[in-house]
């Protein structure tokens, strides 16, 4: 039994309620806000699908299955944490401080490009491309990588990208166009027509 306290209280979303776990910094506990959640049940049918090759995913958190707690059944998760185990940022905030401080520029653009470049990689499905759903790590003074957190997998009843490549791809290189979209519509300011479009060739 994993006694959670108001103290080791996160954040909440639409469908889940996070807590950090009270004994290991490096983990945190979901509760759902309905057991019959279909954002989480769409996530752990993309999990179980990946079966061993979820573990070689970088933008994928790590997950360990299900705990007892004393607010009710508990999903054990990977906590995101930088080098120095501080919180990691998420990319909303990245990009916000990128608009309050031009010199971060070019840094964001790599961090973006790293990102395109392991999204593809991974061929990593997406239900939506928030930013408030990315966190930012740090893994060392200089190097930073993007983990997921939210939005993950596919709702339809066959998820052929599942099990075929081609429609992995192609529905990779959907929600990738739409995330460029996004840095265009919100970020057009901070990021040039011509970086966005390199950004956006896939």
């Amino acid at each position: 039994m994993i006694n959670l306290t108001d103290d080791l209280f996160l954040g909440d979303g639409n469908h889940k309620i996070v807590y950090a776990h009270p004994t290991d910094k490096a983990l945190c506990v979901k509760l759902l806000r309905t057991p019959d959640d279909p954002d989480f049940a769409k996530e752990m049918r993309y999990r179980k699908a990946l079966g061993n090759r979820a573990d070689s995913m970088t933008l994928l958190t790590k997950y360990f299955g299900e705990v007892e707690t004393s607010k009710g059944k508990g999903y054990l998760f990977e906590r995101v944490l930088d080098f120095d185990g501080k919180i990691s940022q998420t990319m909303l905030n990245v990009l916000d401080d990128t608009v309050a401080d031009k010199k971060l520029v070019p840094a964001t653009e790599k961090l973006l490009f790293d990102f395109k470049k392991t999204y593809f990689d991974e061929k990593f499905l997406l239900a939506g491309v928030d930013p408030d759903n990315y966190l930012v790590q740090r893994i060392s003074p200089t190097e930073r990588r993007v983990r997921i957190i939210d939005n993950i997998g596919i709702a339809t009843f066959i998820p052929l990208p599942y099990y075929i490549d081609y429609f992995a791809v192609k529905r990779a290189k959907k929600y990738w166009r739409r995330f460029v979209d996004l840095m265009r519509s919100d970020y057009g300011k901070i990021f040039s027509e011509e970086y966005l479009r390199e950004l956006g060739n896939v």
